[in-house]
Formats: structure tokens, sequence, C-alpha cells
């Protein structure tokens, strides 16, 4: 098979397009066709040099994807050969086929653009569980997300404001209309303090843009408010010391929720917003785009 891999840590003239062999599935796995792989900001900062990937995982960068099943390995129930499936990934989903443990994909809806289905899981599920599983949003609460138009920030809008909560979300003027679009109040995080905006009125706040905006969030907080952080490190102990609720998350693959959120996506109650799509040998042109930092949504690779 072809997959993008990196000859070493530094820039993307690094990233190669290179002929591999095709993993085969061991006990508990299968092996999958990729249909389209997300983007993400961690598949930068690998390459990179900042963090290597799981050791004795795999080579090939890409945390999440799309695809069909291609084959099943020893004692996988369940699935079969055919299903379209999503997966959120250690690693390895830059390439025509990647491994994945069964019990982490899945099954998903055929009514769904598979571009908006490749970017969606690592994206969905930190927004997700950033709301429900740390902060839990109630109906009726007011959230602060940060980087609204962005890949993680664009789909916790939206779930946030299906679940009832009162939405507001920094982005730059470009992008008011696409966050209001999406269920948010827009503040221009370039002119306007967001802090003098809102007062003390958030019940939770998403931040994923840096340590000075975390410390700043704390004074939108209502007393015993929650803030979930996506950048480490963060000073939680500041907050916890104030009395607020403070955590930090990395998303972890969770088959129901997936599945939720591509029911969500099913029923058009939840949409990635792709802005380009990018033939999987182009990735490093992907990763200059995404590291930009002037992305709406997601950044797509297809086979």
């Amino acid at each position: 098979m072809y997959a993008i891999t990196v000859s070493e840590p530094g820039g993307t003239d690094k990233i190669t397009w290179a002929q591999v062999p095709t993993p085969e599935p061991g006990p508990g796995e299968v092996l999958v066709r990729t249909q389209a792989v997300g983007v993400n900001r961690g598949d930068v900062l690998q390459r990179q040099g900042h963090y290597p990937p799981p050791a004795g995982v795999t080579e090939v960068m890409g945390l999440e994807g799309l695809g069909v099943i291609a084959e099943l390995g020893e004692g996988v129930s369940g699935h079969e050969v055919g299903e379209q499936v999503l997966a959120l990934l250690a690693g390895g989903a830059y390439a025509e086929y990647v491994l994945a443990p069964a019990y982490q994909l899945a099954k998903v809806p055929s009514d769904v653009p598979c571009a908006q289905l490749g970017g969606a899981p690592l994206a969905g599920l930190t927004a997700y569980q950033s709301l429900f599983e740390v902060a839990h949003l109630k109906e009726g609460e007011r959230v602060l997300i940060h980087a609204g138009a962005g890949g993680v920030g664009h789909l916790a809008v939206q779930l946030a404001a299906q679940a009832g909560a009162q939405v507001f979300a920094t982005a730059s003027a470009a992008n008011h209309e696409f966050v209001r679009s999406l269920g948010a109040q827009p503040i221009d995080y370039r002119t306007e303090d967001f802090r003098a905006v809102l007062g003390q009125t958030m019940d939770v706040v998403l931040n994923s843009t840096g340590r000075q905006t975390f410390l700043d969030s704390l004074e939108v907080l209502v007393p015993g408010g929650r803030i979930v952080t996506l950048t480490n490190p963060d000073p939680l102990d500041v907050a916890r010391e104030r009395g607020f609720e403070a955590q930090w998350l990395t998303a972890h693959p969770d088959r129901t929720q997936m599945q939720e959120i591509a029911r969500l996506m099913s029923l058009g109650l939840l949409k990635v917003h792709v802005e380009k799509i990018f033939p999987l040998a182009e990735a490093a042109a992907a990763q200059e785009l995404m590291a930009s930092g002037h992305t709406r949504g997601k950044i797509v690779l297809v086979p």
C-alpha cells in the first residue's frame, strides 16, 4: 500500500508518499480500507518532532478516519467485511489501509458524505467529551467556546446549542456569520475583550487557545463554574484554588459516542464543515494549510 511517512522530524519537506507493507490484522484487530482522513494539529506537532507516535503502534501519522472493513482478525465479532466504520486511532490513518482495534470502531450511516465523516472522530469526540462527559453541560446554561470556527469549536457550538445551552464563541470577524449560523453569539477576539462583553456569567468555558486565554476565562465564570481546556499545560491549580472545576481533556475512543455523533450528522443536526479536501499524497500541502492557523472547520485527506 501507499502511506505518508516522515523521514525525520522537521518541516513538510520531510513528508514522503511511499510504498510500505500493508498491515495484517492480529487477534481483535480489523484492517480498514481508508476513505477519508481528518488532518489535526497533533499531526503537525508529531511531524515537527514534538512528540513521537506511540511505541509499537505505527510510524505513519494520522489519528482519525473513515473507511470500509477489508479484513477481520481472529476473534472479531460484531463487524463484517464491507462495513463502513469510523475510528479514532493511536496513529496510522495517513495510509490506504489502517489497522484498528475492533472495539474502537463505530458503524456509521451511509447517507453522510465521506469527507465529513472522516473529519468527525477526533474533533467530534473532543467536543462531546468536553461538554458532556467532563463539564456536564445542562439545558439553559451559558457556555463560552473559544475558537468557535475551528475544528473542535464549530462542533462544540453545534452540540451545545442542540443541548439547549446559550452559546457564545470567540472568532474573527470573517467567521462571525458562520459561527452565528451554528447557534452561537460571536465575540471578535481581535477587537473585543470577551471578559468585558460577558461579565461573570458563564457556567462553562471550553478553552483551546492557550494559557493566557485560560486565565482570562476564569474572570467570566460564575462561582463554581467549570472550565475544560485542550491546551497543556494550563494552570488548572489556579482555577481550582479559586473554587472552579478545571480539567484538561484528551479525547479517548468511545464507540457509543461516535455512533451518536454519526447519528446526529445523519439527521442533519450536526455538520462537519470541510474547509478543503486534499489527495492523501498531498498531505504536506494539507499540513501547511493547517499550520497557517486560519482554517474553518476541518481539512480532510482522501486516497
